[in-house]
């Protein structure tokens, strides 16, 4: 399978969201579609049988499609005076590898990163150094639908497990 992501500020209207799944269907694929308000981000897997072009997928102002899956995670520090230094680690000039954007929301943040360049581990112990800084607490949630492998890739990094592979994590053996 083919994965690309697009990464919608707000949320699409239906009109948008069916042209985007008439666009995969007509490529024998489809969209897995996620909204949250809380972040004001709306995501979508798009998955296809067939190899295609991310500039046929049609987008539209505040929409970017990227060629792979991405990794979307919405932080929201306790202590708030921690925002600014948190954007300036994910964003600035010593962002992690793979960071693709950062993206300010009420009360925190949204960054999005290749996890093909940049692991989860770089990026939340970066989070939590600059947290630490803060003595803040954070809540975190991850915005995008992910494919099998990517997730399989979080749990092997996660547990530092490298023979792990998709058809060994139980999340995803359920929901098959």
């Amino acid at each position: 399978m083919i994965y690309f992501t697009l990464s919608v500020a707000g949320r699409p209207d239906d009109s948008r969201r069916s042209e985007i799944d008439a666009a995969m269907r007509a490529r024998d694929g489809r969209a897995t579609w996620r909204v949250n308000p809380l972040a004001g981000r709306t995501y979508a897997l798009l998955e296809a049988a067939n190899e295609f072009d991310p500039a046929d997928v049609p987008t539209v102002p505040g929409e970017s499609v990227y060629a792979t899956a991405i990794i979307a995670l919405a932080v929201f520090p306790t202590a708030p005076e921690a925002l600014p230094h948190l954007h300036d680690a994910l964003a600035g000039r010593g962002a992690p590898a793979g960071v693709l954007a950062v993206h300010e929301c009420e009360g925190g943040l949204v960054v999005e990163w290749d996890p093909q360049i940049g692991g989860a581990r770089v990026v939340s112990a970066i989070i939590d150094v600059e947290l630490r800084r803060f003595a803040s607490g954070r809540r975190t949630e991850l915005l995008t639908p992910l494919p099998p492998e990517v997730l399989a890739t979080i749990a092997r990094d996660g547990l530092q497990t490298p023979q792990l592979s998709s058809e060994r994590v139980l999340e995803l053996l359920i929901g098959r």
